[in-house]
This record gives structure tokens, sequence and C-alpha cells, in this order.
């Protein structure tokens, strides 16, 4: 049975986090790289937020009897169970990657591609958070 508790603490921990970065949205490649703090911040709040959502669909697959090799299949998955949509599996797919590079290859991490998710992206964590609120009802 899944631990609706855990989801919901997670859910929590995603909306602040959304919530601080919505404070930078708006902010271009140039103000990044130039506001070592703001990158940084943004990064780190990126991280956090991909890795709530993997967290989350790693536990509804683990509570189904399902494990999978790599982070990228946790969504994959998610949408076959009907958990979430093909819509947002397409939106969210490549998440689990740039996490990756987040966390292993931070030297490497292209500052357009920080700009692009926090401008263009956060809203596919609070439709993530709308499906899983969904499934668990």
């Amino acid at each position: 049975m899944i631990d609706q508790r855990v989801i919901i603490n997670k859910l929590n921990e995603l909306n602040k986090y959304l919530k601080h970065l919505r404070k930078y949205e708006g902010t271009n490649k140039e103000e990044l790289e130039n506001d070592l703090d703001k990158l940084w911040s943004v990064e780190r709040g990126l991280q956090l937020c991909i890795q709530i959502i993997l967290d989350i669909g790693n536990h509804i697959l683990s509570e189904k009897g399902i494990t999978v090799e790599n982070y990228s299949d946790i969504f994959r998955e998610l949408r076959r169970l009907e958990v979430i949509t093909e819509s947002l599996e397409s939106k969210i797919g490549g998440m689990a990657g740039f996490r990756n590079i987040l966390v292993h290859e931070y030297a490497e991490v292209d500052t357009a591609i920080i700009e692009k998710v926090l401008n263009n992206n956060l809203d596919d964590f609070k439709e993530f958070a709308e499906h899983i609120i969904d499934y668990l009802e």
C-alpha cells in the first residue's frame, strides 16, 4: 500500500521549492552567469524539484512491485500505469537526464538550459503534483 503521508510530505517540499524558484522566473542566461548566488540557488532548486518527482514516482512504482534500471524509466512506467499522461511524460521525460547533469557534471551545465527550464517548465512540476494528487484520491 502506498504511504500517502510520504508522498504528501514530498509534494509539500516540492511546492516550497517551486515557490522559491518562482522568485527567479524571468531571469536570463546572462543574469545567471553574472550572479553565482542566483545561479546556484536556481540550480539547486531545480535539482531538488526533479529529485522529489523522481522519488515520488519511484515510491509509487516500488509499491506496485516495479523496479527500474534508470531514473528516466520512472516517468515511462508512471504513464504506463496511467498515473501521468503521455503529454506530461513527454514534458518531463528529460528531467532525469537534466538532474544527472546538475548532480554529476555541474561544471558542464549549460546556463541556457537552466534558463529555459526555469522560465518554461516550472508548471510541469505543478502538473506532475496534480496528477499524483488525483492518483492518490
